[in-house]
């Protein structure tokens, strides 16, 4: 069996988790879990935090959808991105919630039977998806016919230190609400708090919030709070080791040349697992008790790493990301945040779970 995995903490998540939940004050809490929450394990994270009585949860696509639905039949799922019209019945099938965010799918949740979950999309800013002010009021009977469940807006800017821009949404996302409940219009639930509005804003009006990459352990942007945990470290063993003589070079192209004698050790991971090749001579890993650099290019399956000044071996555990070497140490390397570099490691990294 390949070494390389990735270890998930659920004693971590869900210390996150009840953290998150004192800082929401008794708002309803969504797990997001798209993109296998963030490569971490949509289903076990899932059940983990059903555990502790969350019963929402968001992700991204239908598929994702449809298979935290097998995993729960009770669970409340969420999709937050849009949904193709031909899949809202299936929506209606299996009991998901979906957004109604423009004319083509307001139409299309108009034509359906049964009883839909919907959620109103608002565009405040973020512009990818969303009714405008404008057209909120436009088709308000339309709207109004389809007794959506919730209305939501996604923040642009909220982990950044100004927040501006952040308060601004809110406050027009405030004053549409405003404006739609005084229609007669009514919402079971409220939300535009992402991460960085959860750690850092007030939520004011909304009744729901969702948890993204701080479930996780990770803070939003620039921004440091030590309170989350963060879950995932990652790990491999040892392939094999080689000694080289100075002006040797190592890897593909030959980008490292060696100054002296060298011993080497081979690590089975490499950027088909997400272990990205932009990183290749600016990162290290820990081994035998040092930081070991890596040497050379990033290849597909495997790394190279200098243990010269150790005593390694073949069969030596390697962290590859964890109490030594930082997720963020790695992401500054790969000029990318944390959630793009845990969500990308690949399928061949194998997800061990400690209780």
């Amino acid at each position: 069996m390949r070494a390389t995995e990735a270890i998930i903490d659920l004693k971590k998540l869900k210390h996150n988790a009840l953290f998150l939940q004192k800082k929401a004050r008794g708002r309803e809490m969504m797990g997001i879990l798209k993109a296998d929450a963030y490569g971490h394990g949509a289903v076990t994270v899932m059940e983990t935090l059903i555990e502790i009585g969350w019963r929402h949860f968001g992700v991204a696509t239908i598929e994702e959808a449809l298979e935290l639905r097998e995993a729960n039949a009770e669970a409340e799922i969420f999709l937050l991105g849009a949904v193709s019209s031909e899949d809202f019945p299936l929506c209606v099938e299996k009991a998901l919630a979906f957004p109604v965010h423009d004319r083509v799918s307001l139409e299309a949740a108009l034509a359906l039977k049964g009883s839909a979950k919907i959620h109103i999309k608002v565009d405040t800013g973020m512009h990818r998806l969303g009714f405008t002010p404008a057209q909120l009021h436009e088709h308000f009977e339309e709207i109004s016919s389809l007794e959506p469940v919730g209305i939501y807006t996604h923040l642009a800017r909220s982990e950044e230190e100004d927040k501006s821009s952040a308060l601004s949404q809110v406050a027009q996302f405030q004053a549409i609400v405003e404006e739609l409940v005084e229609k007669g219009l009514s919402f079971e639930w409220i939300h535009y708090a992402n991460s960085g509005a959860l750690m850092e804003m007030e939520l004011s009006f909304s009744n729901m919030v969702r948890a993204g990459v701080v479930l996780y352990g990770f803070s939003p942007g620039e921004s440091l709070h030590p309170e989350l945990l963060p879950i995932m470290s990652l790990k491999s063993r040892i392939l094999a080791v080689r000694e080289i003589e100075a002006g040797e070079g190592v890897s593909y192209g030959h980008t490292f040349v060696a100054q002296r004698p060298m011993r080497l050790a081979t690590v089975p991971i490499g950027y088909a697992d997400g272990y990205k090749r932009k990183m290749s001579g600016r990162i290290a890993s820990w081994i035998d008790g040092k930081e070991c650099p890596q040497l050379g290019r990033i290849t597909m399956d495997q790394t190279i790493f200098d243990v010269t000044d150790t005593q390694a071996r073949v069969g030596d555990v390697v962290e590859l990301m964890g109490e030594h070497i930082h997720c963020d140490r790695l992401c500054e390397a790969a000029e990318t945040i944390k959630a793009e570099f845990v969500a990308t490691l690949g399928k061949r990294v194998r997800r061990v779970y400690q209780k």
